[in-house]
């Protein structure tokens, strides 16, 4: 089996594009990614709000209340904030929630957003109940997701295709679109990857940021840095990889139409690569290995 562990890098490639392939994390049960399921509705009561931030938005005051932790689920915050998942600068995922200022014209669903600092902080520019995800590490730039709603037991999107992905469970809850990687139906811009707070079990849209890399065989650091319908695997999963890179872009297949251009490479079930039974839904799903 040669799987890569990209628990821990989904959960800053989806946010940031910023852990190492190769690390781990508990945390990542996340993948969190655990989007799939309710979300509060994005254009609802956003608390107004006044103030100035550092890069030029408008920012809360607040109204009264404790603006240290909070309950992501109840948003449970003053007027004019938001309950959001935050970490330690330099720490791999998020670690607890606060309280953080909302903007005047905050973004909606769909909108290209900015956080404030890094994606570590919960603070960005989007309405109350949504978060800037599938974060561009480079400017800090990416869109405005609805974060799930209800409990975690009994948790809902807005859109019919959503999937709640628990990206840290209890901190961080996300609407991603589900999607097949075979048929990579996505928006633009964006690629079909596994959901690893799954285990794999469910696949999510998200950011996809090669540029002018990201094609098959070519060196990746990040989770979303291959173009749509590669992943960022191991490199000995192919001869044509360079070895000594952290990672390398693989393409996915279809086990009953088998197409693979590697030298010797084969259409191998993705879900035996990493160790789980495959869901009906993607019981054809493949990835372009060397056997053994």
């Amino acid at each position: 089996m040669r799987k890569i562990n990209l628990r821990s890098s989904l959960i800053c490639a989806a946010l940031v594009g910023g852990c190492s392939p190769t690390s781990s994390s508990t945390a990542d049960a996340l993948t969190a990614d655990s989007p799939s399921s309710s979300s509060s509705d994005a254009s609802g009561d956003a608390p107004t709000s006044s103030g100035t931030t550092t890069d030029g938005g408008t920012t809360a005051e607040p109204t009264g209340g404790d603006i240290g932790m909070c309950d992501p689920w109840m948003q449970d915050c003053p007027d004019g904030y938001k309950c959001m998942a935050f970490a330690e600068e330099g720490e791999p995922a998020f670690t607890g929630t606060k309280c953080t200022p909302v903007v005047q014209n905050p973004g909606q669903v769909g909108d290209p957003c900015k956080v404030d600092g890094g994606w570590w902080t919960g603070v960005d520019d989007c309405d109350h109940g949504q978060a800037c995800w599938n974060i561009n590490h480079d400017d800090n730039t990416g869109q405005c997701v609805a974060l799930c709603t209800g409990t975690e037991d009994a948790y809902s999107c807005p859109g019919a295709a959503d999937i709640c992905v628990f990206w840290v469970p209890g901190l961080a809850h996300v609407c991603l679109q589900g999607c097949d990687p075979l048929l990579q139906d996505c928006p633009d811009g964006q690629g079909c990857l596994p959901d690893w707070a799954s285990n794999g079990q469910r696949f999510v849209c998200l950011a996809e940021y090669s540029f002018d890399q990201g094609q098959e065989f070519d060196p990746c650091e990040f989770s979303n840095t291959c173009d749509p319908g590669l992943m960022c695997w191991n490199p000995e999963s192919a001869v044509e990889c360079d070895q000594s890179a952290g990672g390398c872009c693989i393409a996915f297949c279809d086990i009953n139409d088998p197409q693979c251009t590697g030298d010797g490479a084969q259409c191998t079930s993705f879900h035996g690569e990493v160790g789980e039974e495959a869901p009906p839904p993607f019981a054809d799903v493949g990835i372009c290995v060397i056997p053994g």
